[in-house]
């Protein structure tokens, strides 16, 4: 449970990060989403790469050494022929790749390097979720199928994200322009004029 919701968390942090660099482009908003806002994001996507990865090996461990026979067929199952490169294409999408290219500051505040990464983790995350899937449906599969049926849903549920983000920041803003009062401003009573400095 755990595992399959700090993924699904991973992934929101992975879009949020391609959409703010989309936006930020699309809409020119290079004034008001400057590097360290994509910094912070780099750093999420980051960290959440290497609690996804430490998920699970920490999961591996408990299935491999304490000899649980159903969830060791589990595991087994997608790390043999014809699921093998699948496997090792999550781990490297999810948790090498992601390592590696966001360890120093330049990537992340870079808004192409960083769009690069956060589709990568994306990518990883659609073929964890197929490799999590198919071989409970198939589980006597000779070869890896990829079929218009695993894409179109893919790309039907990607086009609804979509649908819905343009129908939210059609009618919403997209972030804030005004500058909240600030805590001295909110204490002063009704109806008093702010003071002249002196």
């Amino acid at each position: 449970g755990p595992y399959f919701f700090m993924a699904a968390f991973l992934g929101g942090i992975a879009a949020t990060a391609l959409l703010t660099v989309v936006y930020r482009r699309g809409l020119e908003l290079g004034s008001a989403i400057q590097p360290p806002q994509l910094h912070d994001l780099g750093k999420l996507t980051f960290a959440f790469c290497v609690f996804w990865a430490y998920l699970f090996w920490s999961q591996y461990l408990v299935i491999w050494y304490g000899l649980l026979p159903r969830e060791q067929s589990f595991v087994i199952h997608r790390l043999s022929a014809p699921f093998t490169p699948l496997a090792v294409l999550v781990f490297f999408c999810l948790f090498v790749i992601p390592f590696f290219g966001l360890l120093g500051a330049t990537p992340k505040r870079t808004p192409g390097i960083l769009a690069a990464f956060a589709g990568v983790v994306l990518f990883g995350l659609w073929i964890e979720r197929y490799t999590l899937i198919y071989p409970s449906h198939y589980p006597r599969a000779a070869e890896l199928y990829l079929g218009w049926q695993e894409v179109g849903i893919a790309f039907a549920f990607a086009g609804l994200l979509l649908a819905s983000l343009m129908f939210f920041a059609t009618r919403f803003p997209l972030f804030q322009l005004w500058q909240p009062l600030s805590e001295l401003e909110l204490l002063r009573a009704p109806g008093e004029l702010p003071s002249e400095p002196e």
